[in-house]
């Protein structure tokens, strides 16, 4: 099965070819990796190295998985943009710490312990619970291993573990502490709110001229226009060659006849059905029914069958056990039938609502037919005309002069964001139906030629900058509502904060929360016993609001913005509830296993740390960077 295992170590020839052959393809959109030592340490932990092709194999691998996540336009210079090279090195920093802790205590695997362990685990096996060798090729492919960097890779994760398990296994979580926890977490809370609104909050001053331009000058980023660029473009569809295209008689009747059962609808009966195990039982059933019984209130009596259990519904004669299928679709719409015996037992049908078999002739399918054909084709003629759209650009052609040179489509587009939206903040009319044609717009720049892109939807396009609207400040008069909205907003939300403190303080003088309330602009409720998790998805009580009011004795006030940021709440506590003594154990045992995990990854932590002191940890931060052909990946 494992053939690293049963060999033992392969040539260390071998060896250095494939790493080297690997290499090259790992560093895929990172730079010249034949400029690059693969065994140049970017990190030396101890006695232990981590080599840049370590380092980069285990870069691609984050990239990929990101990819499978959120699509393959995640690419190397977003992954670097989001930190990942840094976090790929604290985690390579980590397990060697690791190793070389392992290797001072002198722990490993054996080979029979990594083989047993392979076979064992769920990733592996196929839908027997099988180990299946294929399967554990494919799945090592996809996350860019080979059988032998897996088991290497393997037998130093499963030496960690036993280096963790020294370290934690003695890891418990106090009972106190759990029950402390826990009563902590389940403990609920009963209150009573007066929500002020921030659009009821009347008494605030209208903004003049000055105000509304003080508040536009010191909040530009709200008012920005976004960055546009002007756009040709042409695109190449199968549909724009349909009038050139021809579909002969003879192909139009061999689509016919290969999509026969497209254009044919078959039978089908509406059925119910009562089984039981013996005719006996099935001639009792049957006799009930000619008496006038409810088909329904039979089967529940005498063969414990549901409205559920009895309907069929709409079954083609395929669908129906071979024995039965003729007798049923004998019956006519409303008729029961006598017991019938199958391989299932006895059964008693009936027929609600018969649809009778129906189908298309030639002619009248002749019109999609000549589409679908002429369709085909012209999507087969589209292959070569992007050839020739790609000689063209080879030869410097512009989009406009390849358009009129190949009779293609094309346009303008004079302005377009990122999101499609022209300068009126509408989607522009006309886009052509590439969804991936403006984000490839700005992907571009003025002067660059472009390149002919397949779409996701099997057309092509071809798109170039024609100029660039850098993002600026929408002047006053074009966002003058808006920048009046924002600021009568901003000072309802104030005044709605003001006037919730002096409720607060009215509150706490004794005054009902019910007689503070005022019709049209604020109103009082009694919230449902909550928990702290429930408190904080509640959309009247905002993260910091939630953490006071757990704090409170009943009968206490306290104040602050609802969740959503629209609204203040004055809250009164009015009782709390704890959980008692009588504790769900599952319950228990589930805030059990988090204090210990928590309790645990603490200890790691500090162990970490120690190890961190005992090791030196020498980062080469100029070989990182060249690895990525780039100076200061890390900031």
């Amino acid at each position: 099965m494992l053939n690293a295992l049963r060999e033992s170590s392969g040539s260390w020839v071998v060896k250095i070819f494939l790493g080297l052959l690997v290499l090259s393809f790992a560093a895929w959109g990172i730079g010249d990796i034949f400029r690059l030592q693969p065994d140049a340490a970017v990190v030396e932990v101890g006695d232990t190295k981590i080599t840049g092709y370590e380092f980069l194999n285990e870069f691609n691998r984050q990239v990929r998985r990101m990819q499978a996540s959120l699509g393959p336009t995640f690419d190397t210079a977003q992954a670097r943009q989001l930190g990942m090279v840094d976090q790929v090195l604290q985690q390579s920093i980590t397990r060697a710490l690791y190793d070389q802790e392992v290797a001072a205590l002198e722990l490993t695997m054996s080979d029979a312990d990594i083989a047993a362990w392979i076979r064992q685990s769920s990733a592996f096996k196929n839908s027997f619970g099988r180990f299946d060798k294929l399967l554990f090729e494919q799945r090592l492919s996809e996350n860019g291993f080979n059988e032998q960097s897996y088991i290497a890779a393997s037998r130093r994760d499963l030496s960690r573990e036993q280096l963790f398990s020294s370290v934690l296994d003695g890891t418990r979580a106090p009972a106190p502490l759990v029950k402390t926890f826990y009563q902590y977490q389940q403990e609920t809370r009963v209150f009573e709110v007066l929500s002020l609104p921030h659009d009821k909050v009347q008494a605030v001053t209208a903004p003049s001229e000055a105000d509304l331009a003080a508040y536009h000058e010191a909040h530009k980023d709200q008012f920005m226009a976004p960055e546009y660029r002007a756009l040709a473009y042409l695109t190449l569809r199968p549909e724009h060659l349909l009038e050139e295209t021809l579909a002969s008689e003879a192909e139009v009747v061999d689509a016919y006849e290969a999509r026969l059962a497209e254009f044919s609808t078959p039978a089908s009966r509406e059925v119910e059905q009562i089984v039981v195990a013996d005719e006996a039982a099935a001639s009792t059933i049957a006799g009930r029914l000619k008496d006038g019984g409810d088909f329904y209130a039979v089967a529940k009596e005498l063969a414990d069958m549901d409205k559920e259990a009895v309907r069929l519904g709409q079954m083609q004669k395929g669908d129906l056990p071979e024995e039965a299928a003729n007798g049923v679709f004998a019956l006519a719409s409303g008729q029961i039938s006598e017991p019938m015996e199958t391989g299932l037992g006895w059964h008693i049908f009936r027929v609600l609502k018969i649809v009778e078999g129906s189908s298309k002739t030639l002619d009248e399918a002749r019109a999609q037919l000549t589409r679908d054909v002429k369709m085909e084709k012209a999507a087969e003629a589209m292959f070569e005309l992007a050839n020739k759209v790609e000689d063209e650009l080879a030869g410097g052609a512009s989009i406009r002069e390849i358009a009129e040179a190949l009779n293609l489509q094309q346009g303008v587009i004079a302005a377009v964001d990122s999101r499609g939206r022209g300068r009126d903040g509408k989607a522009v009319a006309g886009l052509p139906k590439a969804p991936e044609l403006v984000e490839e717009a700005f992907t571009i720049e003025p002067g660059d030629e472009g390149q002919l892109k397949e779409s996701a939807d099997g057309s092509y396009f071809l798109v170039q900058v024609d100029k660039i609207f850098e993002t600026t400040l929408k002047p006053i008069g074009q966002v003058r509502d808006d920048v009046r909205k924002a600021v009568m907003a901003e000072r309802q939300a104030k005044a709605a904060a003001a006037q919730a403190v002096e409720y607060a303080a009215e509150a706490r003088r004794g005054k009902p929360l019910s007689e503070l309330a005022q019709a049209g602009s604020s109103t009082v409720a009694t919230l449902a016993s909550l928990s702290r998790q429930q408190a904080a998805g509640d959309a009247r009580l905002e993260t910091e609001l939630v953490k006071k009011l757990f704090q409170l004795r009943v009968g206490e006030i306290a104040e602050g913005a609802a969740s959503g940021g629209d609204s203040h709440s004055v809250v009164r506590l009015v009782s709390i509830a704890s959980p008692g003594s009588d504790v769900a154990p599952a319950q228990l045992k589930q805030m059990e296993e988090f204090v210990r995990s928590s309790i645990a990854d603490d200890i790691l932590a500090q162990y970490r740390d120690a190890l961190r002191r005992k090791y030196d940890v020498e980062i080469h931060d100029r070989i990182i960077d060249s690895l990525f052909d780039e100076l200061n990946v890390r900031g």
